[in-house]
């Protein structure tokens, strides 16, 4: 008599195999939902994206909108300068000719003021 009988496993059930292992890597990715895409962060309002090998802003950073109102303000800055300069030389202008009027009545009423 054998000390040792072996029994025969119970037969496995068939399952249904899914198709995706006929699919390419890519794809594969896509339809499993294994596509993360690029390392991402946001930090106060700006969103950043790591792509070759840096973080680049997505989008408007703040950093581009303080430059943006900074060349506003310079562009502004400009023109007022302009404004100052063409005020003083109306200034400086109108300053002169008043000094010319003024000799001029000196002058007239000199003599006049003399004879008395």
């Amino acid at each position: 008599m054998p000390l040792f009988l072996p029994r025969r496993p119970t037969l496995r059930q068939t399952t249904s195999l899914s198709t995706y292992y006929l699919l390419d890597y890519k794809t594969r990715q896509a339809e499993l939902g294994m596509d993360y895409g690029p390392p991402s962060t946001q930090l106060n309002k700006a969103k950043f994206v790591f792509q070759g090998g840096a973080w680049q802003g997505d989008g408007e950073s703040p950093n581009k909108a303080l430059k943006k109102a900074n060349k506003a303000l310079l562009e502004e800055n400009n023109y007022l300068k302009l404004q100052l300069e063409l005020l003083m030389d109306m200034l400086t202008e109108t300053t002169a000719r008043l000094h010319s009027v003024e000799k001029k009545n000196h002058t007239v009423t000199s003599p006049v003021q003399r004879e008395k």
